[in-house]
């Protein structure tokens, strides 16, 4: 039977590693079923029909309630760290089984469109564990445990995330990007229950610059050049990046997560810890981001400037006909940038885990297929990250910068009050 003494003697990792803290170090992994569910999670979120997909905060949310359930059940067979919910003990039971019935039980309640997927790994994953505890008692534990989760997350506010818009008027007021005819998410940032911050009033981006300063010129004349479709100054180099990083960063990040596990030796119930911290991360950053978003009702750089000759800026020439390098943009305001602050926010979560920036992995993109990218630190994918969105039209400079900054800050925060070493 698997104990506490016995996981800590696996280790082979320094032992100041935060992200092992809880068993004294890191080493042989005691279960691979979260390496395994976590890329199903992934793939199973993609299976989405598009368009238009998976909305980032829509995924993230299922996704830190799959971990959340997963990380609670191997809790319950020991108790290494802190759970979200209370959660009764199951010493003996099967770790594998427990987080495959866990995350497959979350994930076809909140992705019914990749129940087949869902259902196929999960007896794959069930008829091919051998020894390591019950496995019956490994089902009904993960089983309790995504039901208890669900339960939790029922009534957190999901299903009043939209609501009316009524479009501004005056320059720099957000109008509807084209072609939506509407606003989404607008009610995401109050409506929606965070997973571990007070609020996402409580992580507001500061004030955005008003359309007449210098700084919004600079920027203006930035996205104009950087983010058009066609006749850009965009490097070659920049349009892949803008390209790249177009897919969900929520995806991103648990790849990147597994991947770093997996050549540190990373120990399951460490690596399931990390993945559920991730994804809260990502959903309270999306929060954060989205009630800034429509406190501000900042324009989006298709309509500035399309209107840049009525802005009352001399500065800002103005181009009806200006498209961005990818169309359309996503229908909700500006400022600041949820793509950023979800690259911020997962930046934030793996440098604590890491304890620092430094990092060597590669990604490999959904959305500019048979290229991959190398990375030496976790900021420079997060700056990637943020600078995509003004290579593709999307935002503003401060957007992004805002937003990243935006992200770090919940991502740090989430780390330091969620799921602590016993």
């Amino acid at each position: 039977m698997l104990n506490r003494r016995d996981f800590c003697l696996a280790a082979s990792l320094p032992l100041a590693t935060p992200w092992l803290a809880g068993c004294g170090g890191g080493g042989r992994s005691d279960t691979d079923a979260p390496a395994l569910w976590g890329a199903i999670a992934v793939r199973a979120a993609a299976l989405a029909p598009f368009p238009p997909g998976l909305p980032p905060f829509i995924s993230a949310r299922a996704q830190a309630m799959a971990f959340l359930a997963a990380h609670n059940a191997l809790n319950a067979i020991l108790p290494l760290y802190d759970t979200s919910l209370p959660t009764d003990r199951a010493p003996g039971a099967n770790p594998d089984a427990a987080v495959a019935a866990a995350v497959h039980g979350v994930l076809v309640h909140e992705f019914p469109f990749a129940k087949t997927l869902l259902d196929g790994e999960y007896a794959a994953a069930i008829a091919a564990i051998q020894g390591n505890g019950s496995r019956p008692k490994g089902i009904e534990t993960g089983q309790r445990c995504a039901a208890a989760m669900l339960a939790s997350r029922a009534d957190d506010g999901l299903a009043a995330i939209e609501g009316p818009y009524t479009e501004g008027t005056l320059p720099g007021q957000y109008r509807f990007t084209p072609p939506f005819p509407f606003a989404a998410a607008v009610n995401l940032g109050t409506a929606l229950r965070p997973f571990a911050i007070a609020s996402g009033v409580a992580y507001r981006a500061p004030a955005p610059y008003a359309v007449t300063d210098t700084a919004y010129t600079a920027d203006y004349n930035e996205v104009k050049a950087l983010g058009v479709a066609a006749g850009s100054t965009r490097s070659a180099d920049q349009s892949a990046i803008g390209k790249f990083w177009l897919e969900n960063t929520n995806y991103s990040w648990t790849l990147i997560a597994l991947q770093l596990a997996d050549r540190l030796d990373v120990p399951g119930w460490a690596l399931m810890r990390a993945l559920a911290l991730i994804q809260m991360a990502q959903t309270d950053a999306y929060i954060a981001c989205l009630e800034s978003k429509y406190h501000f009702n900042f324009w989006r750089p298709i309509t500035a400037i399309r209107l840049g000759d009525s802005d009352g800026n001399a500065a800002t020439a103005g181009d009806a006909s200006w498209m961005s390098y990818d169309f359309p943009c996503p229908p909700v305001p500006d400022y600041p940038s949820g793509h950023a602050a979800s690259g911020g926010a997962g930046e934030a979560v793996l440098a604590a885990l890491l304890g620092g920036d430094a990092a060597a992995f590669t990604h490999t993109s959904t959305t500019l297929p048979g290229v991959t990218r190398n990375y030496t630190r976790l900021s420079q994918a997060s700056q990637e990250i943020a600078d995509s969105r003004i290579y593709v039209g999307y935002h503003f400079r401060l957007a992004t910068t805002a937003g990243r900054a935006q992200g770090r800050s919940v991502g740090a925060a989430v780390v330091a009050s969620q799921l602590a070493a016993r």
